[in-house]
């Protein structure tokens, strides 16, 4: 035990009052009480998904001393680990070996910048985009194994650039993070819940944790203080699952949305450092994934699933029998176009989406989810219709001209891009689609260096960062598919180099 004293200012939940209140585990009281050290790291990250376990990594490989990892739930890699394991790499060598040879970083950051809308930070874009290459060496280097020969254009890309690990999921990484972790000396702890931050001024020297924690029960586990000698590094990811917190941001946002994120991505470290004065931005800009299903909880499998059927298949509405949006756009818009199929009693009307079944029978995205029942194999257009209901005759013209587009190579109505789309002869795999609630784009606001920004001052608060999903003005409105994972990758080389920059112009 260090004997040091220090002060700590708990003043969370006085500064969101209702919305604190429902947060477990935010701060209420504002008295200030003497402290003392239960232990002392050098660096402390605060979450296990992408963004956390690869700032743990490199900080370890910056040799900037013990690295503490605080996990909230009982397992390793949050959201990271149930994500559907895309990753959009500019130039990488499966590409290549495509004969995709004009592809660059400043291709990725120009259509983030159209689906930014106008409100992304482009340099930020192109930091993460021109260090693409080093999350994928990070990858290969601990053992990440990637699908052979597969690398796809995804919803809002100009080119094919999404390769994808093995298994389609995330957890590909971030076991193979924290296991390149374990062995380079990470220590890791789960169930250790944030409290608070302990504070000199404007500079972090620590942090309130709750050991032993059992999500969500805050009468579970004892409380310790831990002081963080030169960084403590915030990669708790959104808050898609706090209903209080997204209703105050983004009253718009349908609140029977169902959602992707694991069950502890509820924004509370988020709260704690706007609390201490961290600057928050664009916390209303909330990204529904358009490739969600009604059939199935969760993240599930149906974003492994349409990524055939966006681009080999066709999306109906089950009201009038037609084709209603450019399979291929950005989650906004597709997401926007699917939510305006509804009932006379405002219901949803789910769409569904089609795609040839032979082609893919032996497919693990096709046996996975006829497996689950999220999706249906059927033999006609007339067993289609009958199931879900959809006008026939006009379901039957509007396949017909689909067909007619698809031998063209050019789509009239939507203005689809129509290389990958396939003749549609049947049987057929199909589901059914609506939007679940996925990705917050707000968050901190930081700079470049990942370092967070004083909203009181406009200055960095000393010793305090933040990377992946918990910062916020970087994507704009709407965030491309499969980039993620690469700037919660990129993000944690970047802030481990900046500790050691800042460490470095300190002396």
């Amino acid at each position: 035990m260090h004997n040091r004293r220090n002060f700590l200012k708990l003043s969370a939940g006085a500064a969101f009052g209702g919305i604190a209140a429902t947060m477990p585990g935010t701060v209420s009281a504002s008295e200030c009480n003497p402290i003392e050290w239960d232990e002392s790291q050098d660096v402390i990250v605060v979450g296990s998904g992408f963004a956390g376990l690869s700032a743990a990594l490199n900080a370890k490989r910056q040799k900037l001393g013990s690295v503490l990892v605080l996990e909230k739930m009982q397992v390793i890699g949050g959201n990271s680990a149930i994500n559907g394991g895309w990753l959009a790499i500019p130039k990488n060598p499966i590409q290549l070996a495509q004969g995709i040879n004009d592809d660059s970083a400043e291709e990725l950051v120009k259509d983030q910048i159209i689906s930014g809308r106008g409100m992304q930070n482009e340099a930020a874009l192109r930091q993460i985009a021109n260090r693409s290459l080093d999350a994928y060496e990070l990858c290969i280097d601990t053992g990440v194994k990637f699908r052979e020969g597969f690398n796809i254009q995804v919803g809002g890309h100009n080119k094919a650039r999404a390769i994808r690990t093995q298994h389609g999921t995330g957890g590909d990484i971030t076991t193979k993070l924290y296991e390149a972790g374990v062995k380079e000396g990470v220590d890791y702890r789960l169930q250790h819940y944030i409290e608070d931050f302990i504070m000199d001024g404007q500079k972090i020297i620590g942090v309130k944790v709750r050991k032993n924690y059992r999500f969500p029960d805050l009468k579970t586990g004892t409380t310790i203080f831990i002081k963080a000698n030169k960084a403590v590094v915030l990669a708790n990811g959104g808050f898609a699952r706090n209903m209080a917190l997204r209703e105050v941001v983004d009253p718009s946002l349908d609140p029977t949305l169902d959602c992707t994120n694991a069950l502890g991505a509820t924004g509370e470290v988020t709260l704690t450092a706007m609390a201490h004065g961290a600057l928050p931005v664009h916390m209303n800009l909330i990204q529904t994934g358009h490739w969600g299903s009604p059939d199935e909880g969760g993240f599930g499998w149906s974003n492994a699933l349409l990524s055939i059927g966006w681009h080999q298949g066709a999306a109906i509405s089950v009201l009038n029998g037609k084709r209603f949006m450019d399979e291929r756009a950005d989650r906004k818009t597709c997401s926007e176009a699917i939510m305006k199929n509804r009932n006379t009693d405002g219901s949803p009307a789910y769409p569904v989406v089609l795609f040839n079944y032979n082609n893919y029978a032996k497919d693990d995205r096709v046996i996975r989810a006829l497996r689950d029942k999220m999706a249906w194999k059927l033999n006609s257009l007339d067993e289609i219709a009958a199931k879900f209901d959809i006008p026939v005759a006009q379901f039957k013209r509007s396949i017909a001209e689909y067909n007619t587009h698809v031998n063209a190579r050019k789509d009239p109505l939507f203005n689809r891009k129509m290389d990958t789309a396939e003749v549609l002869t049947g049987p057929f795999v199909v589901s059914r689609i609506w939007p679940k609630v996925h990705y917050c784009m707000g968050g901190l606001k930081t700079d470049l260096g990942a370092r967070v920004i004083d909203g009181r001052s406009m200055a960095s608060i000393k010793n305090l960062y933040a990377i992946g999903e918990v910062t916020g003005g970087i994507h704009g409105e709407a965030r491309l598919s499969s980039t993620s994972c690469l700037e919660c990758l990129v993000m944690g080389i970047v802030v481990a180099e900046t500790i050691q920059a800042d460490l470095q112009g300190a002396v």
